[in-house]
């Protein structure tokens, strides 16, 4: 069922089966973006910070299998999880803005790519605490390369999503607002 900022008071609800008499279907099913987000972004935060402190935590650094330190695969799965968390919420932003945050609108289309360029970006560094030890000099030409091509693509990306979706949205606005003026 296609879920509209005012749907109907009586209606089938997707997320727990039930019909709904008092509450609207948006209010009851969806989350808002900003709600999601304010759960969600501190979720972010705690598990960047947990991984940020456990990887300095003695018993970590010195516990390892093999070449991989504790510390490293402790931050590798923290900061990779925050990455995940950053990326839902970026993607539940562009889907469902704030009715306050009109101004996001014309920009929704750059949300997705912009948030997958930065996590590209950022992944580079987190991918190397768990492979770091297991990559040879080739192998970390072929990584640098991989990544390389992974940032530009995102950056292309984000760049067809301006002229394709918001710069269209924009000077749409823009046009009515001098229609409006005249």
């Amino acid at each position: 069922m296609f879920l509209s900022r005012n749907p109907p008071v009586l209606s089938f609800c997707s997320c727990d089966g039930l019909a709904i008499s008092t509450v609207t279907l948006y209010e009851r099913c969806v989350m808002t973006a900003r709600r999601w987000v304010m759960e969600y972004g501190v979720a972010l935060v705690l598990t960047f910070l947990l991984a940020m402190i456990l990887g300095q935590v003695s018993l970590f650094r010195e516990t390892s299998l093999g070449k991989l330190r504790a510390s490293d695969l402790v931050q590798f799965v923290g900061y990779s999880g925050s990455l995940v968390i950053g990326w839902l919420g970026a993607r539940e932003l562009a889907r469902n803005p704030p009715a306050e945050w009109k101004w996001i609108v014309p920009f929704q289309g750059l949300v997705v790519p912009l948030a997958m360029l930065f996590a590209t970006t950022i992944a580079y560094g987190v991918v190397l605490f768990a492979l770091e030890p297991f990559l040879g000099k080739v192998g970390k030409a072929i990584y640098n390369w991989v990544f390389i091509v992974a940032i530009v693509a995102d950056s292309i990306w984000l760049i067809l999503s301006w002229v394709w979706k918001c710069a269209p949205l924009i000077a749409a606005t823009e046009s009515r607002k001098l229609r409006k003026a005249a």
